[in-house]
């Protein structure tokens, strides 16, 4: 409520501003924005992978290479290890060169859970250290060549 302290007209225009309605119409506001926020969020659902084991670090010095192909087709340092079954040639080919560290080429069109499985069998196996090779882009989105 706003009150005048001079005593001439009584019937005048008063130039405070009543702030009382502002702050109501912005509780108000408030009180509707934290309601439907929640309801705004949407989540993707989505089959993750499952692996074991330990998180990686980046790879350093004379570090294994470890290819997988577009066909999933996997190299430990040119040396074909197989396609499948890769726990019992992978594995042990690490295992037998005591690999700790390694660097990752997968191809794009490599699915995602067969690049999980050839990390687990990694990490199993020993290698402590890993390095993911990617393809640098230009400036124009083309990939670099």
């Amino acid at each position: 409520m706003a009150f005048r302290f001079d005593h001439g007209d009584d019937y005048g225009d008063m130039a405070e501003i009543n702030v009382t309605p502002l702050v109501d119409v912005m509780l108000v506001l408030l009180i509707i924005f934290m309601v439907t926020t929640p309801m705004l969020t949407q989540g993707l659902t989505v089959a993750l992978p499952a692996a074991e084991g330990k998180s990686f670090e980046l790879a350093s010095n004379n570090p294994a290479k470890i290819q997988v192909t577009a066909t999933g087709a996997v190299y430990l340092d040119g040396i074909a290890a197989g396609s499948s079954n890769l726990d019992q040639s992978l594995g042990p080919m690490l295992r037998a060169r005591r690999v700790k560290r390694a660097l990752l080429e997968a191809d794009k069109a490599v699915p995602y859970g067969r690049v999980v499985a050839v990390l687990d069998i990694m990490n199993r196996a020993g290698v402590e250290q890993l390095g993911m090779v990617t393809q640098p882009k230009e400036r124009d989105g083309r990939p670099h060549r």
